[in-house]
């Protein structure tokens, strides 16, 4: 799987100079530090679990419904966004 990410400079040139330090310089030296990154965030965040979801459609169902006829689908598309982190 691939993952792209955009980071501040600063903090890209430390986690570069970290992960060969640490994995040397070869191939996958920056994919090994990424995976411990993100397996130490996830295992000591404070983030409670997801909850499971069978079915999404039904999730979101109306979640638009006050929203009909008020904006264009562009707006729509931005404002989507704003209403599924308050849901």
């Amino acid at each position: 799987m691939s993952l792209r990410l955009e980071l501040d400079q600063n903090l890209e040139e430390r986690f570069r100079k970290a992960a060969m330090n640490t994995y040397g310089y070869e191939k996958g030296s920056l994919k090994k530090a990424a995976e411990e990154a993100f397996y130490l965030w996830i295992n000591t965040s404070k983030t409670t679990s997801i909850k499971s979801v069978d079915d999404p459609v039904k999730l979101i169902k109306g979640l638009f419904a006050p929203l009909k006829g008020k904006y264009t689908s562009l707006q729509l598309q931005h404002e989507s966004g704003k209403l599924w982190l308050k849901k």
